[in-house]
């Protein structure tokens, strides 16, 4: 399965024509994440306080590598995650695009973490948003971006995820 999946990114790749490559930082804000598994049962609900993910990313044509930090609410405390993804954009109409996003990630749990039995996970992430890119005057490429990502972590107690939505702008450096 993950084979056809990376078959199919690289064609899809290598027929679509080329993007903007180069560097860019992004930030995005969202709303209160929605957790799963033990993390809803160990942090007494959903998260609270939202969410927040700034990125420093590398483009290659319609491919970039993303190095992210993320912060997001878990019950009384806020979790921190740092991650490394590949993230693959095509163009659906002028400047508006699709993307998808897998990764890794660690997440340091913060308090909650202790009703686990681990104040770290690790998992994967994955992502799928859209974008409108456009040329600021002054700092040339940029996009405004909304994104829905859902992460599955392990830990001591089992299996939990994580689901964010996110609003944000990329502006290339």
């Amino acid at each position: 399965m993950l084979r056809r999946a990376l078959v199919a990114a690289a064609l899809l790749t290598a027929t679509v024509t080329s993007a903007s490559a180069g560097s860019y930082v992004s930030l995005g804000l969202g709303g209160d994440p929605v957790l799963q598994g033990e993390l809803r049962a160990a942090a007494d609900g959903d998260g609270d306080g939202g969410n927040g993910r700034l990125a420093l990313g590398q483009g290659f044509g319609r491919l970039a590598l993303e190095g992210s930090l993320s912060r997001f609410g878990l019950g009384t405390d806020q979790a921190t995650a740092a991650g490394i993804h590949v993230r693959l954009t095509v163009p659906i109409d002028g400047a508006f695009g699709a993307y998808g996003r897998l990764g890794l990630e660690r997440v340091w749990l913060g308090a909650e973490g202790d009703r686990l039995g681990d104040t770290t996970a690790d998992g994967m992430v994955g992502a799928i948003g859209l974008e409108y890119r456009l040329k600021a005057p002054l700092l040339g490429q940029a996009a405004i971006w909304g994104e829905v990502s859902e992460d599955q972590l392990e830990t001591a107690a089992g299996d939990v995820g994580v689901r964010l939505w996110t609003l944000g702008l990329s502006v290339g450096i």
